[in-house]
């Protein structure tokens, strides 16, 4: 019981401090963490759609149920979305401050640059296509590819990168220093 008192005192202080120290998320920042988690309980939600067997938003045809190993991707991706979502909400929340300042920005910045490494290449050829300049048309796994999933991870990617650059600008100590 003395541990958890002392552990529960810990966090207290540390949020107290991180209150007094570093600024609340402006409006803009705040919102974008909140429609990150969404993108994150959504894609979740997706998760455990095709996990139980349900096939929309999947290329035709495509079951994960009888591909083991996507369902086992699928099975590992829910609990990670999730962890994306409430890193979405610390992020901006003050009780995001309580944890390293390292941990939350590495974990920021990585999902960042894994959802947009993941969508790059969909993004070139979806400009090619945009412009007119693909010779055969997008067939029905490539429509579903480059013009829905691959944008998602793109937006999802670019709503971590300015959920990074907010915290790492508010929680950077004053004359360069970091916490």
């Amino acid at each position: 019981m003395d541990h958890a008192r002392s552990v529960l005192t810990t966090v207290t202080e540390r949020l107290d401090a991180a209150r007094e120290n570093y600024p609340a998320a402006a409006a803009w920042p705040w919102r974008t963490g909140v429609v990150a988690c969404a993108w994150m309980v959504v894609f979740a939600a997706f998760h455990c759609y095709w996990a139980l067997g349900g096939t929309f938003g999947l290329p035709p045809g495509e079951s994960l149920v009888d591909n083991t190993p996507l369902f086992v991707i699928d099975l590992i991706a829910i609990p990670m979305n999730l962890g994306g979502a409430a890193l979405a909400l610390a992020l901006v929340q003050p009780w995001g401050l309580v944890f390293p300042r390292r941990l939350v920005l590495t974990g920021a910045w990585g999902c960042a640059a894994l959802m947009v490494f993941h969508a790059a290449p969909a993004m070139v050829d979806l400009a090619v296509y945009l412009t007119g300049q693909r010779d055969e048309p997008l067939t029905g796994e490539d429509r579903f590819s480059v013009l829905l999933y691959e944008p998602y991870w793109m937006l999802g990617g670019l709503l971590f990168t300015v959920l990074a650059l907010d915290f790492q600008r508010r929680t950077s100590a004053p004359g360069g220093e970091r916490p």
